[in-house]
């Protein structure tokens, strides 16, 4: 068995500090959340993300310790400013759950690659473990609730065949193929995924006094709402059913319940998703169109996120990841 008084390689270095400034972050929303959710069954779940983000901080605190890392400052409960009244609905905080699950899984998935030290990979290992067990309660709980938004059907295929000619991969000029299911897919998961960025940035907007942060998130409800449309059209033209979007879940509130710094580096998180989720997007589709469609909503959503991160900086709202001296 390897032995756990190796040093911290610079991937499980920065792996460990990234996962924790995000669960760090998670913890203090998620406990604004339990504040405010009347549902018991979303409270559950909530619970069980809460128990997550507590206990995979612990155990990174330990490793780095034990290594004499310093601890990053991350978030506390200053960053909590109201629990007192709801910004968002009880529906929305179920869609979180599973959005946070989701977002664990695939960080976890991808850091657990390079890990070699054996307490590093058994925290990542069960890191995608209980991820994967909170996005199933979410996924049946929106299911049970009539929330879960399906993705659009198509035929079953009567034969299997194999593609003839190199216009398969059209989308500029010719005849375009239809949409393979996997394409439909992509388009489908980045079209709900967009309405989470237009719920949080209509939230914050609503509560935010700073005209620069309120700026910053006015234009980040523009950006989701024109994705949305984007990709919407992808499917109308394909004479497909749009999913049809849900509530905003966001309440008429006025009291912000996080700190400035807690809701930009939120959306500095999901920038961070929205990019990674396109990037995806455009290994799995075959037309030569629509990895051009990712590829510059992707590159609009980079331009939004580093105009984010410099305003982090100027406030001295972001920590410095671990670097070579």
């Amino acid at each position: 068995m390897a032995s756990n008084n190796i040093d911290l390689t610079s991937a499980e270095m920065g792996y460990l500090w990234y996962t924790y400034q995000a669960q760090s972050m998670n913890y203090y929303v998620l406990k604004y959340f339990n504040a405010i959710v009347e549902d018991p069954e979303i409270k559950q779940i909530n619970d069980k993300n809460m128990e997550l983000c507590g206990s995979v901080m612990n155990e990174i605190k330990t490793i780095f310790l034990g290594q004499n890392i310093p601890v990053p400052e991350a978030f506390s409960d200053s960053d909590i400013l109201s629990t007192e009244e709801k910004l968002f609905t009880d529906p929305f905080i179920l869609f979180y759950q599973w959005f946070i699950a989701k977002g664990n899984l695939n960080f976890g998935s991808i850091s657990i690659n390079t890990i070699a030290r054996e307490d590093v990979f058994n925290l990542f290992n069960r890191y995608i473990s209980e991820s994967l067990k909170i996005l199933n309660d979410a996924r049946l709980c929106l299911l049970n609730k009539g929330l879960w938004i399906r993705a659009p059907y198509i035929p079953v295929p009567e034969k299997n065949e194999f593609v003839q000619k190199e216009s398969f991969l059209n989308g500029w000029f010719g005849r375009e193929r239809p949409l393979l299911g996997i394409e439909i897919a992509s388009i489908f998961y980045n079209l709900v995924t967009n309405t989470l960025g237009i719920s949080l940035t209509a939230g914050f907007m609503q509560v935010t006094n700073a005209g620069k942060l309120n700026d910053y998130f006015k234009r980040g409800k523009e950006i989701s709402s024109k994705h949305v449309e984007v990709l919407s059209k992808l499917l109308k033209k394909e004479e497909l059913p749009v999913p049809s979007t849900w509530n905003p879940g966001v309440t008429s509130s006025t009291a912000a319940p996080f700190s400035d710094k807690l809701m930009l580096n939120l959306i500095a998180a999901l920038n961070a998703q929205g990019m990674s989720n396109y990037g995806a997007a455009v290994s799995n589709v075959l037309r030569r169109d629509l990895a051009m469609d990712f590829t510059r909503l992707s590159a609009e959503v980079a331009i939004y996120a580093e105009d984010g991160l410099k305003i982090l900086i100027e406030n001295g709202w972001m920590e410095q990841p671990p670097q070579k001296n």
